[in-house]
């Protein structure tokens, strides 16, 4: 027998040996137990769970994970990080006095789709798991509550951080400084999240889905406090350890630290690489909100006022080697940790898009990836590795593709073979017989073209001649067989024809009937989506056609309301109008390209947003994809680049303009030499007596976009020859390349110096120059 605390009220319970659910005497809660194999393990499990029930979330997760690092079959330890990553506090009733979950940590991830939830239900036994699930289900809709609520908020600027009041219940001088900031932001126009104003009509137990949604939409959050420990409170630290974890995936945020009346170097550990600010100095007010003004109005981050520190000098190669060493572990967890920390640091590392891919298709070694059952070319991650790789790492990944293509393809034609030989020694009659000889031609025929492709391959010639000849004998063989089977036909009486016709329209009359009656009992039961499979199936049987579209509508409304966006949303578009499908439409779809926004699909969510119209704010985030998507395929033969640059620029979308400028300026690089047909030695000085060559080559412009190139060259003697247009004076396309020489006519006379090359768009704007000196 041992002792071990409660994880909901923190009573003693006494576990038997191997006992893996109690319920506890004191608060009466049925709960799961962990593995408990020796005194420290329990001692850990009692300290992380003391955390977890003071919401000491961050903490708690250490220990968790120190367990599973020692145990990765643990399920009590996976189901406790489930509870610590959505912030679960277990709460009194006060008419039932049962302990029941309420969400401190929102997530738009579903707790069933939670990667830690897979891995409790994976290694737990029955009790446990049967436990799990309900507690899972109980969660779920509480967050689904969350996000309902937390979706009809309007977006805010600013989030303030701060401590409201002490241990005595007396409010805090931080709650003074936050008022004053709050007053202040009001003022310029900012909208901002003050849980003093923002919170005062609202219940304690409401909060959670109007901070969800503040620091979700929040572009910058202030943390500001007088003493550390107030900057470490239990809620304060929630809030800003959630909002430094959006940096951390990706979303464009800044945290702020503000102090005063303490040492800088007592902020919490996780502001070390942030720009503190000291509310203590003249003119703090007016430089916070400048700041302030300049990130959510332009969206740039100055040095000042930074949210995440740049790390110099990362050891990517060290990172890698921890990252596939836990794929080979399939410490799938930590792999995904060091692979997201290698990307932040070189976003085209092919390897880490490599060790991404692995990790989503759950394979340990990179050569076990030839030994997948279908190609994998479609992945994600499998286009970024193939962008950003060399030569080796691209013909290995194509390798793989070609090797499981062929194999299956190899696999197929054995198949067809071996079941036509099969099918042709068991016929039982001659029609049998007819059906796999054809197939076994047929499957011969596909070997002829396979071995046509090898032909120098081994035995490949022999093989194909052989195939030949056993295709020409199972022809002969076929065509006695028909002959027969024709005498035989001829021999078959009406009485049995019309006793098969007779059966065979009454088989075809009862079987519609009995899917009908199938598809109807299917609604009932809310089996929706196989009754409209089979209704479509029956779609001119009685008034089949009539059900489908309410029957798609239920499904996709249940679709819905279990946050199945991307399905509800596909359903909803193939009703037309129906009741209210379209505002449910509009609905889901909104919620889909959310999620393709999260997961990085832009040009998806894009579409998603603007099939569905002006609904909340679809069109602001139609456009933040957008600019996203922008972001990170900077790419001046992109065309969706260019189309979406050029709507975001016609905007005034943050810095589109100047991003649209950039990318899209002609630019000239420019080699000098003595050789007409050297585009790569770039000489310093040539003789006078030479002809000297400019090698000019033209990037940039919009997608098909020409421009007239001219040039001017001006001698040492101060002549002038130019500016006139290139060559026969066509225009230069995108990449084009040309060549220009000059010379002086009279070497004995010419002067020494310095030669100069300008290159002109047709606007008159400097491209390109490149001056070279002129010797004796």
């Amino acid at each position: 027998m041992a002792l071990f605390k409660c994880k909901m009220c923190g009573g003693a319970l006494e576990i038997q040996n191997n006992e893996t659910v109690a319920t506890c005497e004191y608060c009466g809660t049925q709960q799961t137990l962990p593995k408990l194999d020796d005194d420290r393990r329990a001692n850990l499990y009692d300290r992380a769970n003391h955390f977890r029930r003071n919401n000491e979330f961050d903490k708690a997760m250490g220990i968790y994970e120190q367990i599973l690092n020692e145990d990765n079959t643990d399920a009590e330890a996976y189901w406790s990080l489930v509870l610590c990553r959505y912030g679960i506090e277990y709460v009194e009733d006060p008419s039932s006095h049962k302990r029941i979950p309420t969400v401190n940590r929102a997530q738009f991830t579903s707790v069933f789709d939670d990667d830690n939830y897979k891995s409790a239900l994976q290694y737990a036994d029955g009790y446990q798991r049967s436990i799990y699930e309900e507690e899972a289900k109980v969660i779920n809709e509480i967050q689904k509550g969350i996000l309902a609520i937390s979706s009809q908020e309007e977006p805010f600027d600013v989030f303030i951080c701060y401590k409201e009041t002490d241990n005595n219940g007396r409010r805090t001088p931080d709650s003074v400084l936050a008022n004053d900031l709050y007053h202040q932001l009001t003022q310029e126009g900012f909208k901002v999240f003050f849980a003093r104003i923002t919170l005062e009509d609202k219940l304690g137990s409401a909060y959670e889905p109007y901070i969800f949604a503040a620091l979700n939409s929040a572009k910058v959050m202030v943390v500001l406090g007088t003493k550390p420990e107030f900057f470490k409170a239990v809620w304060v630290r929630n809030e800003w350890s959630r909002y430094l974890a959006l940096i951390k995936q990706g979303q464009k945020k800044m945290l702020i630290p503000a102090y005063k009346d303490m040492d800088p170097y007592d902020l919490p550990e996780e502001f070390s690489h942030l720009q503190a600010q000291d509310m203590s100095k003249l003119g703090f007010m007016q430089d916070l909100i400048r700041g302030i003004k300049k990130i959510i109005g332009s969206d740039e981050q100055k040095s000042s006022i930074r949210n995440v520190a740049v790390e110099t000098g990362v050891n990517t190669d060290a990172l890698l080697k921890r990252a596939f060493i836990f794929l080979e572990d399939q410490n799938w967890d930590n792999a995904d940790n060091y692979l997201e920390k290698v990307l932040d640091a070189e976003p085209e590392n092919a390897i880490a898009y490599l060790g991404k891919m692995m990790l989503e298709l759950r394979v340990a070694r990179q050569d076990e990836l030839a030994e997948l059952a279908t190609p994998f070319d479609d992945n994600g991650y499998f286009e970024k590795a193939i962008r950003y790789a060399d030569a080796t790492l691209k013909n290995t990944l194509e390798g793989y593709i070609v090797t499981i293509s062929e194999r299956n393809e190899h696999n197929r034609l054995e198949a067809a073979y071996q079941e036509a030989t099969s099918m042709m020694e068991s016929a039982d009659d001659e029609s049998d017989y007819i059906v796999a000889a054809e197939k076994k031609v047929f499957a011969l025929e596909n070997a002829i073209s396979k071995f046509e492709q090898i032909s120098e391959y081994k035995d490949s010639a022999d093989k194909i001649s052989k195939i030949k000849l056993d295709i020409e004998e199972l022809n002969n063989k076929i065509e006695i067989k028909r002959k027969r089977n024709k005498k035989i036909a001829i021999i078959l009486s009406s009485t049995a024809v019309c006793a098969f016709v007779f059966l065979m329209v009454l088989f075809n009359s009862i079987i519609p009937a009995v899917k009908y009656n199938s598809a109807d009992k299917c609604v009932e039961s809310g089996e929706y989506l196989k009754a409209v499979e089979i209704y479509e199936e029956l779609i001119d049987y009685k008034d089949s056609a009539a059900k489908i579209i309410p029957t798609r509508y239920l499904l996709a409304s249940v679709q819905l309301e279990n946050n199945e966006y991307k399905n509800a949303y596909n359903n909803f578009s193939l009703i037309n109008n129906y009741e209210d499908s379209e505002a449910k439409r509009q609905a889901s779809g909104y919620g889909y390209a959310q999620g393709l926004i999260a997961e990085k699909k832009y040009k998806k969510a894009v579409k998603v947003f603007d099939s569905i119209g002006e609904y909340q704010n679809s069109v602001e985030l139609s456009k933040s994809a957008k600019y996203e998507y922008v972001q990170i395929r900077k790419d001046n033969k992109n065309t969706t680049t260019f189309e979406y640059l050029k709507e975001l620029k016609s905007a005034g979308y943050k810095d589109s303009a100047s991003i649209y400028k950039e990318l899209y300026a002609w630019k000239a690089t420019i080699i000098a030499n003595d050789d007409e047909n050297d585009e790569t030695t770039d000489m310093s000085s040539i003789s006078k007596y030479s002809n000297w060559y400019f090698h000019v080559s033209l990037s940039g412009g919009e997608p098909g976009a020409t421009t007239e190139i001219k040039r001017k060259g001006q001698y040492p003697d101060g002549a002038i020859s130019g500016p006139k247009t290139w060559s026969d004076g066509s225009a230069w396309g995108d990449g084009y390349s040309g060549t220009c020489w000059y010379y002086y006519e009279t070497p004995l006379y010419g002067k020494q110096g310095t030669f100069k090359l300008t290159i002109y768009d047709d606007n008159g704007n400097i491209i390109g120059e490149k001056s070279i000196k002129i010797t004796g």
